[in-house]
């Protein structure tokens, strides 16, 4: 299965000190692919219940950056209020496994996952039904198999209830989701995942959960944990040192689906940046194949900025593409709109890089080290109002140690 793609190294090519903020790179190059991970399954995984309603994905994507890998959620679904990293996911509320089976025709091809996170179950664990569960989750992984033929697929046993009725439904459950994990293993693409004994659930309460089944922040946490050490168990070892910015590839859950005449025309919300005035466009229409959106930077004295949590001295690098563009231009009748080639980069403590930029998607790298604990990143126009070219792909490393 395809977790990661070949790793690629842009040398900066000034010889300036490092401290004041380095420019380099603008080499034409194909777009990063970070691995694509599918968050698949019920409430639980659309994070009812939790802060931001992230449930645990937010701190599964922050551990994973910690860790140096390049991750991003895919799926139908996104979190308009998900506070900082990745906003899409494929769940609904209150499904059962049987139900969530005839959606993943549509969901799973288009999403081109990598990796597919299953919870599911804890809806069938209500009534007499749950025998039929088991039976039901078989047919659910025989279809993800076959939709994702390259694709890995952690399998969990699902979290506890306060209900003992309930619990011991999902005792007899979980069973069975181990033995199918196992059963299908052999072909080396599903592999359990022991998601049950993470979280605590007590009748009395003051445990995990939040109600019945749900959990709380610390429960959610609970489970990135286990996600993560699965993870990390069969990713590559990583291309660099810790990502420390939130959401790299500009996913957000408000994107113009833009036409070449009226793109530009709405500002979004990149969940983990702050966005003054810039604008995006779709993926598309920037002309990536990765899954990135792209801001279009065109409104002096706009920015986008984001928040990087830095270990003062040790040095950061930051790659992003960038080409030129005409977003948010407008032209006179019978003329074109003018391009806009120029943008800046510029990290708390240093002075402000000016990128010129081409036609072409080009990588560029900025270095610097940083002087505190918690340093911000921003993205601004060139010198012409009203025009700005395109910038995505915006990945913050942190030396290894």
């Amino acid at each position: 299965m395809q977790s990661r793609p070949t790793s690629r190294h842009v040398t900066a090519r000034t010889t300036a000190a490092v401290a004041a903020g380095t420019l380099g790179g603008g080499d034409t190059d194909s777009p990063p692919r970070p691995v694509r991970i599918m968050p698949l399954g019920d409430s639980i995984t659309a994070g009812m219940n939790s802060t931001g309603a992230a449930g645990y994905r937010d701190e599964l994507l922050r551990r994973l950056h910690r860790l140096g890998h390049d991750a991003c959620f895919v799926g139908p679904c996104v979190n308009a209020f998900q506070p900082q990293g990745d906003p899409a996911y494929a769940a609904v509320c209150g499904i059962t496994v049987e139900a969530l089976t005839p959606l993943l025709p549509q969901w799973v091809p288009a999403a081109r996952p990598d990796w597919l996170l299953v919870h599911i179950g804890t809806n069938d664990m209500y009534g007499p039904e749950h025998t039929a569960a088991p039976g039901h989750l078989r047919t659910f992984v025989r279809t993800l198999l076959r939709l994702a033929p390259s694709a890995g697929i952690l399998l969990a046993s699902i979290i506890p209830s306060r209900q003992p009725e309930w619990q011991a439904h999902i005792d007899g459950y979980n069973r069975h989701v181990r033995e199918i994990a196992e059963e299908y293993g052999h072909r080396g693409r599903v592999f359990f995942a022991d998601m049950a004994p993470a979280l605590h659930a007590s009748p009395q309460g003051g445990d995990d959960l939040s109600d019945l089944v749900h959990p709380n922040d610390q429960g959610y946490a609970k489970m990135a944990a286990v996600w993560r050490d699965a993870l990390r168990a069969r990713l590559p070892v990583p291309a660099g040192g810790p990502i420390l910015n939130p959401n790299p590839h500009l996913q957000t859950p408000w994107i113009s689906e833009a036409v070449e005449r009226d793109r530009g025309s709405a500002p979004a919300c990149f969940p983990g940046w702050t966005n003054h005035g810039v604008h995006a466009c779709h993926g598309r229409l920037a002309g990536l194949d990765n899954g990135s959106h792209a801001a279009g930077l065109c409104a002096a004295p706009g920015f986008l900025g984001t928040r990087l949590a830095t270990t003062p001295g040790r040095p950061v690098r930051v790659t992003f593409r960038a080409r030129a563009g005409t977003l948010g231009a407008s032209a006179a009748p019978g003329e074109r709109a003018r391009t806009g080639r120029g943008l800046g980069i510029q990290a708390d403590g240093h002075s402000r890089a000016i990128v010129a930029v081409t036609d072409d998607w080009r990588t560029w790298t900025y270095d610097f080290i940083p002087t505190g604990a918690d340093t911000g990143l921003r993205f601004t126009p060139g010198t012409r109002p009203g025009t700005g070219p395109l910038v995505t792909d915006v990945v913050a490393r942190e030396a290894a140690s």
